[in-house]
């Protein structure tokens, strides 16, 4: 009876701690494999890069994907979702953009403010420019056409001031102030005209402001930054900063990040190589001397094409030192991105 409840104890005991045992075994694995999906689904995580607001001109094509990015945590691109607008009418929309992988998902809703065009005025300006250099050159004439007819009248006037031979004695003196008023009057003649013959070589050439110069051709720029940038390339003919600091300067030792269509004021970048200068003038007309230093074809996310290299911090980051990134599309997934130190 001892022996048998001896083996039942025994045995119970051991079923005991084989289930303690297997219940270790199951917790231990099913923790490891949570602790794996965290980590599987922190990697994988999906964020939409932009700005909360963005500003553009009503009527200007707008597309989000030139103004967001999705991108993984792995730094490929993830297709983004988005709401419609309408464009055509000023005022201020939300915008929802959303995206999505296997493990992760992001949405965002953005400010978009649209803008009545103001590009029309330009022209305008332009045209009404043009009258007024007429007036200016004929005041010019009407000046010298004043100074020589003063000039006819003096002469003309000082002849019948000199007297009979008869009355020379007797008038003498007062013909001495005529003659010199007169005198006076001719050599002040030519130096109200000289103004006029040497107001050419007193024009300076000055450098102008917000340009970029490289291969013989000047571009002209805006100093923007993301929200703004990719709008106003949109709206003309020219180029806009994006990244980096929005500010071109090239006193403050940092990076700025410049795009421009293709076709359209980029092109010409194509034909840079290493070594090539560019030169670019700040607001103020001060220019500076930057030298290409790198060429590389990227992705949306700042990937190299050939070496899957990420150069997203490289190109959008302030850092660096004085220096400049170009950057232009060759078809709507790969980019142009030119680097140059000053």
């Amino acid at each position: 009876m001892n022996s048998s409840m001896r083996k039942r104890f025994i045995f119970s005991d051991v079923i005991v701690c084989l289930f303690f045992l297997a219940s270790l075994i199951i917790f231990s694995t099913i923790s490891d494999a949570q602790s794996q999906s965290r980590k599987v689904t922190h990697e994988r995580q999906v964020r939409i890069y932009g700005e909360d607001k963005v500003t553009i001109n009503a009527n200007d094509s707008f597309n989000p994907n030139q103004y967001y990015k999705a991108v993984g945590d792995d730094h490929h691109p993830v297709k983004l979702n988005y709401t419609n607008i309408n464009t055509s009418k000023p005022g201020r929309y939300a915008l929802t953009l959303s995206a999505k992988n296997k493990q992760d998902y992001d949405k965002r809703t953005v400010l978009i403010i649209i803008e009545e065009e103001k590009s029309v005025q330009k022209p305008q300006v332009e045209k009404e420019a043009q009258p007024n250099q007429t007036p200016a050159s004929s005041s010019k004439e009407t000046t010298q056409e004043t100074a020589k007819s003063s000039a006819i009248q003096s002469s003309v006037t000082s002849a019948p001031i000199e007297p009979s031979r008869s009355e020379e004695k007797s008038q003498e003196p007062l013909q001495q102030e005529p003659i010199e008023i007169t005198q006076e009057t001719l050599q002040a003649t030519p130096e109200a005209v000289k103004p006029t013959n040497e107001a050419p070589p007193q024009q300076k050439s000055v450098q102008q402001p917000n340009q970029i110069a490289l291969l013989g051709t000047s571009i002209s720029y805006q100093n923007a930054g993301q929200g703004n940038g990719q709008g106003i390339i949109n709206s003309g003919s020219v180029a806009a900063t994006w990244g980096g600091n929005p500010i071109q300067s090239g006193t403050d030792n940092q990076n700025t990040h410049f795009i421009g269509h293709n076709p359209g004021v980029f092109s010409s970048i194509f034909s840079l190589s290493a070594g090539s200068p560019i030169i670019i003038t700040d607001s103020l007309g001060n220019a500076t001397t930057y030298i290409v230093n790198g060429i590389i074809q990227v992705d949306d996310s700042g990937r190299d094409i050939h070496s899957g290299q990420d150069n997203w911090d490289q190109i959008t980051s302030a850092g660096g030192g004085e220096r400049i990134t170009l950057q232009t599309c060759i078809t709507d997934t790969v980019n142009l991105i030119v680097f140059a130190q000053a």
